[in-house]
């Protein structure tokens, strides 16, 4: 009996906290975009996530590939940027997610990376010369962290703000069991970003999951 009742327990704070995890991803999927979607010539940047010390690509890493690649069809977009720059030793998160992107058939040609970033801060900063010529812009992560990266731009470069558009990166129950970490990591991002006046914002590093 007192399996039982603390096999329900667990079962119910799992559930609860997937439900939340779910809520706050649908959510943050509709922040800071603007209210009339712009048109026309439409580039997503991809946020980086530390490569595995093999060279593999981790979970987290493929879940935003996969994002991208629905994305790129969703949006008719004419160029993917991965970003993120070689950490500990391990291959350069940008080119990691460029070659599996070209794996899973993204064209080449629609492909650009970037590897200095080794923040979400930095993701948005060095990416931005390389949407001049664009006319939508779409961060691809999970909910939660492309709504970050959608409130770092408009911190760096708010003439810009215009120009976002959603990746179309939610989807009820899609790696849950990613997401609800995740959510955790963000909402603690979130509170360390509004109790510090330091920019690029305190812990902007990358998920560490």
């Amino acid at each position: 009996m007192r399996f039982a009742k603390s096999f329900q327990q667990a079962m119910a704070l799992t559930c609860g906290a997937v439900a939340a995890s779910e809520l706050l991803h649908w959510s943050a999927s509709k922040w800071d975009l603007p209210a009339l979607a712009p048109r026309g010539r439409c580039a997503l940047v991809v946020l980086g996530h530390p490569t595995k010390r093999s060279g593999e690509l981790g979970s987290v890493q493929r879940w935003r590939v996969e994002t991208a690649q629905r994305a790129l069809e969703r949006l008719g977009a004419e160029l993917v940027i991965f970003s993120g720059s070689a950490s500990r030793g391990r291959p350069a998160e940008g080119d990691a997610m460029a070659a599996y992107a070209e794996l899973l058939g993204v064209p080449a040609r629609l492909i650009a990376t970037e590897s200095r970033a080794s923040t979400t801060w930095e993701n948005v900063e060095f990416s931005v010369p390389l949407l001049a010529n664009f006319d939508r812009v779409a961060f691809v992560s999970d909910p939660l962290h492309a709504a970050r990266a959608r409130r770092y731009l408009k911190q760096q470069r708010p003439e810009l703000a215009g120009r976002l558009v959603s990746a179309g990166d939610y989807r009820l129950l899609e790696r849950w069991w990613l997401k609800v970490p995740a959510a955790g990591y963000e909402l603690l991002e979130l509170y360390r970003s509004r109790h510090s006046l330091r920019r690029p914002p305190a812990g902007s590093v990358d998920q560490p999951l």
